[in-house]
């Protein structure tokens, strides 16, 4: 029985699997499984698995394919349901762990028992247009059961999933930040202060599609509302209505915290030369001049002063208070 199960899902992303899979069979830590699903996948992805299995003979790998697909949220509940290691670890699908990461969060979650989930310093690479990134968060330093996490670096001790009743299955996305908040009650959340993961940002996942950042947005929104609930037959009677007329039966569109999650993303894209998408994305924001203001930024974005505004925006998005408290609130999609 290993120590640590390795978990990740993918569907449709055939190009990238050789990238995150050799990455988690070469770590130096080997007392792992590596889990690794093909969500119903249109594309070849069923074919490379298998290809890859041959090569790489590794009894460690365990490839399990959804018919008909699940969702994200779904096939993470059952392979954690069919995994066996006393350790959780979440592998984003085309991202790639550096050979020192399953063996410094095993450390740490080692010799401190108070937590129950670990992440660490990481790289956003962002596939199309080659910008990165650096992203050193401090899990320890957020309150209120807010994560740092991206998500697809994290470590969990799996009686702490457990006690916290795991992924929800109406959240489409934000998963994270739902089950974050119930992880930390139930333990404290840290960071190896090291870079050990590679996340690749890439053009058909939540950062760019319009209805994904919409629908992530709400999500958000509802992770915080359940919070504020007064009792579990509050959340019950939500997470019902979300069942029932979906997000946006309980977090319209017009919620103030959702306009401010869809103008950052806005603004993020733009400085990461996706204004087309920006302005995709600003179609959802409910104010006239805000909208405006994102198509003009997304053509200035374009023009001979691209350069330098995109490296001024990156700046302020890393720099200014608010931004930073937007961007922690977002990430752990």
């Amino acid at each position: 029985m290993p120590k640590v199960s390795v978990i990740t899902a993918f569907y449709n992303r055939a190009p990238v699997l050789r990238r995150t899979i050799e990455s988690i069979l070469t770590q130096g830590y080997t007392d792992l499984e590596l889990i690794v699903v093909d969500d119903c996948s249109s594309d070849n992805t069923s074919q490379r698995l298998a290809e890859l299995a041959a090569e790489w003979q590794d009894p460690r790998l365990r490839i399990i394919r959804n018919d008909p697909n699940k969702g994200f949220v779904r096939t993470m509940r059952d392979a954690i349901e069919v995994s066996t290691g006393e350790y959780i670890a979440v592998q984003g699908s085309g991202d790639s762990s550096l050979p020192n990461r399953i063996g410094k969060q095993v450390e740490l979650l080692d010799t401190r028992p108070d937590v129950v989930a670990v992440g660490c310093w990481y790289r956003n690479i962002d596939d199309e247009s080659g910008a990165v990134e650096t992203v050193r968060p401090d899990a320890a330093a957020a309150k209120g059961g807010v994560t740092t996490f991206s998500h697809g670096e994290m470590m969990m001790r799996r009686s702490a999933y457990d006690a916290a009743g795991g992924y929800r299955p109406e959240f489409k996305v934000a998963q994270l930040t739902d089950l974050g908040f119930r992880l930390h009650r139930v333990g404290g959340f840290a960071t190896v202060p090291e870079i050990l993961y590679d996340r690749h940002v890439q053009s058909d996942g939540v950062t760019y599609n319009a209805k994904k950042v919409l629908e992530q947005a709400q999500f958000l929104r509802l992770a915080r509302h359940l919070q504020k609930l007064p009792d579990e037959g509050a959340v019950q009677a939500a997470l019902a209505a979300v069942r029932a007329g979906g997000v946006g039966a309980v977090i319209p569109v017009q919620d103030g915290g959702v306009q401010l999650i869809l103008a950052e993303r806005c603004i993020r894209l733009c400085a990461y030369d996706r204004g087309a998408d920006a302005a995709t994305i600003a179609s959802h924001l409910t104010s006239p001049i805000q909208r405006r203001a994102v198509h003009a930024l997304a053509r200035a974005t374009q023009s001979q002063l691209a350069a330098p505004l995109r490296w001024g925006l990156r700046l302020a998005l890393k720099t200014t208070p608010a931004m930073r408290a937007l961007w922690m609130r977002r990430t752990g999609s």
